[in-house]
């Protein structure tokens, strides 16, 4: 197998390379961040206060992976990115995009990052966050907290002071989903098997129904185009499911 240690050019199934920014040994057939890494490049040259973001978010959250994957998780916190900033050059709302996690999946607190990032970052990171209900196995309250995220995006629909909760909210899911996507086209239905919520039914409500509140919210401008996106990546795994209210 071949292994560059510098950043391809091309990457074939049966290449193997070193990526710097998730450092990482990655496969071809994994999931990569080539096609913006250029801009983010740029961006943390010119943006200090995102460059501080991503060093946070990537020692917090070190030795994590996507489930059921060896692929870094900082990988889905730098899509996140990608797509908030198709949207918006709020610096704020970048922050956020990269730290959402962190409340939910490390120990850092919420006061830690207001003191490190301000108020308006921690407010946003913190409304992305889940209620775990760390006292009860997440399969069993997978729908619960599945239904409250939907319900409380219902909510802001016609909010417009929301916007920068939705543009992180909506970079988060369609992070997921076009990750989801990637995967599902080597492993098809065996994807299921990793994640809490194994029935594939269930995934589709969820991405279901939180596409038609982006769908209803974002009605121009680059959200819509993202829209278009989100569907197209729904309609690839979910194809067989009915899509309403589009």
């Amino acid at each position: 197998m071949k292994v560059s240690s510098a950043c391809p050019e091309n990457i074939e199934e049966s290449s193997s390379y070193y990526c710097p920014v998730l450092c990482a040994e990655r496969s071809g057939r994994e999931e990569e961040i080539c096609s913006f890494c250029p801009e983010l490049q740029d961006q943390l040259r010119d943006q200090p206060r995102l460059s501080r973001a991503v060093r946070y978010a990537a020692d917090a959250h070190r030795g994590q992976c996507r489930k059921g994957t060896q692929i870094p998780y900082l990988i889905h916190l730098l899509r996140t990115w990608d797509y908030v900033r198709q949207m918006t050059d709020d610096v704020e709302e970048w922050e956020a995009a990269v730290l959402h996690d962190i409340l939910e999946d490390t120990a850092i607190t919420c006061g830690e990052l207001r003191e490190k990032f301000g108020e308006r970052v921690a407010e946003l990171v913190q409304g992305e966050s889940e209620e775990k209900r760390e006292d009860c196995p997440a399969p069993d309250t997978w729908i619960l907290r599945k239904a409250e995220t939907i319900c409380r995006l219902r909510q802001w629909v016609e909010d417009e002071g929301r916007l920068p909760s939705m543009h992180i909210a909506f970079g988060d899911k369609l992070a997921n989903l076009y990750s989801m996507m990637y995967e599902y086209r080597y492993a098809g239905e065996q994807i299921w098997k990793k994640f809490n919520q194994k029935e594939k039914e269930k995934h589709a409500w969820y991405y279901g129904e939180m596409g038609r509140v982006f769908s209803a919210f974002f009605r121009g401008g680059s959200e819509k185009r993202l829209v278009g996106e989100y569907w197209s990546y729904y309609k690839e795994v979910f194809g067989r499911y009915e899509v309403s209210g589009m």
